[in-house]
């Protein structure tokens, strides 16, 4: 896979905005921006940073001044645009190697001219993630703080924010080496019995081997266990509202958000599909979804919703039964099946209490009065949400773990069964009859999973299929 060649890409988001940033990174980049750049006066250095502001051309050739200068491009030049120019010299850059990063104007035209024009200057158009690659190729980052970057990008609340920056501080990284590093010394230990058996101790130590493999495996195995609620925490909790037709679950989801995203209507039926939207408690995404009311259908079309709405309810990590006080047996029996079916807590809403008390208690975790369409007339439901985290994600929400994708989730899997292993061939009554060689491999086999989180060892396959994930830019 080449990485000496200059690479080029578009690092902000299509649209109209203020700026836009274009990114070089590669071991021509400067002279590369430089043909395509009339230089300022006095350029603004710091050790290897420079920023640079003045006019980007088109049309310059190779004759055009060094972007530290003071002269003038090529007289066919074009003045495009006037961009600030930042200018990272190797190492002391994100990829490792010389960058230079635009900023122009933004809209569609300006970057794409830009872009355009340094490839024809002669930089190659980068890859999905290709900065991050060479980022982590050039030891800037290991794998695990190169896929934080991902995870930082793709962040939707305050949270998941958290969890991805710790990982990219290295916070997941140096967990890995800890554990790793108990086991480096407990391999050494095992082998040393393999190659020089009468140089060491007798058996006696054995069990103490075997008790030194639970502990890893356990702390593994306690940090697998936290990790669905950690990833919730990152992807957000699912909730849905369910109830029977024209009990208020629009009018619920439009007040929890504060805009109309869900269509009101008098005519019972009005939802067939689902519809998502979010709110954010406590720095958490809620991920709301809208389903149709549930009652025996007949038309086609509404029981397709009413199937969806089934389906949300089994995914749901917590439900909101919304109930119509002045109709207290609407949709009574379809709302006790579909309550037995989901898997987290239900919080029963009794909507329309301006006009009648609510029903009677049910089993759900809370139940709470509500008037959908008054201001305020939620915060009760609000409150009910915020106080059932802690239930849906099993243990208290302020408890924060460094982000973990699926590939290292696996990984660790992988190093606790080894270290499980491991210990079962330790631990036996006859001393004599320990199978060090088995042990020494399942200890080996339970560094190369740790490893292989943070990149040690991993197939160029599997790092270009993790990187291909990134977005253009990164």
């Amino acid at each position: 896979m080449a990485t000496t060649d200059t690479i080029v890409a578009i690092a902000t988001a299509p649209g109209d905005a203020a700026i836009a940033v274009t990114r070089l990174s590669g071991a021509d980049a400067v002279a590369i921006a430089a043909r395509c750049f009339r230089g300022a006066r006095d350029p603004l250095e710091s050790g290897s940073h420079r920023i640079l502001f003045g006019s980007f051309v088109v049309g310059a050739d190779a004759g055009g001044r060094m972007a530290t200068s003071t002269g003038a491009t090529a007289p066919a030049a074009t003045p495009l645009d006037t961009v600030l120019l930042s200018i990272f010299l190797s190492p002391h850059s994100y990829t490792g190697e010389d960058i230079v990063e635009i900023s122009s104007h933004g809209g569609p035209a300006v970057p794409r001219v830009i872009l355009e024009t340094l490839i024809g200057a002669g930089a190659r158009p980068a890859r999905p993630g290709e900065f991050t690659e060479r980022a982590y190729r050039n030891g800037k980052l290991d794998l695990a703080q190169a896929e934080a970057v991902a995870s930082i990008v793709r962040a939707r609340s305050e949270r998941s924010l958290r969890a991805a920056h710790a990982t990219l501080g290295g916070d997941l990284s140096r967990r890995i080496e800890a554990l790793d590093a108990e086991l480096v010394g407990l391999l050494a230990e095992v082998e040393s019995r393999l190659d020089f058996p009468g140089d060491v101790r007798e058996s006696a130590d054995v069990a103490a081997f075997a008790a030194r493999c639970d502990a890893s495996a356990a702390a593994l195995r306690e940090w697998i266990a936290r990790l669905p609620s950690a990833r919730r925490r990152e992807e957000g909790v699912r909730v849905a509202i369910l109830g029977a037709p024209n009990v208020g679950k629009s009018s619920l989801l439009n007040a929890l958000l504060g805009y109309d995203r869900a269509i009101v209507d008098e005519s019972p039926g009005t939802t067939r599909d689902t519809i998502e939207a979010s709110i954010w408690l406590d720095g958490m995404e809620i991920r709301l979804t809208d389903t149709a009311g549930l009652r025996q259908a007949t038309d086609p079309v509404e029981r397709l919703g009413v199937e969806r709405t089934e389906r949300a309810a089994a995914a749901a990590d917590l439900t909101i039964l919304v109930r119509d006080c002045t109709r207290r047996d609407a949709g009574a029996a379809e709302s006790q099946r579909l309550m037995g079916a989901t898997k987290g807590p239900v919080i029963v809403a009794w909507n329309k209490s301006d006009l009648e008390r609510r029903g009677p208690a049910t089993t759900a975790a809370a139940e709470v009065e509500t008037v959908a369409v008054r201001p305020g007339g939620v915060d009760t439901l609000v409150a009910a949400l915020r106080a059932a985290l802690p239930r849906v994600l099993g243990e208290s929400v302020a408890v924060d773990l460094p982000a973990t994708s699926a590939r290292q989730e696996a990984l660790l899997i992988d190093a606790a069964a080894a270290l499980e292993r491991a210990a079962g061939q330790l631990r036996v009554e006859d001393p004599e009859s320990v199978a060090y060689d088995l042990a020494a491999v399942d200890l080996t086999e339970a560094r190369r999973a740790l490893g292989e989180t943070v990149g040690r060892g991993v197939d160029d396959a599997v790092v270009a299929a993790i990187f291909a994930r990134f977005c253009v830019g990164k």
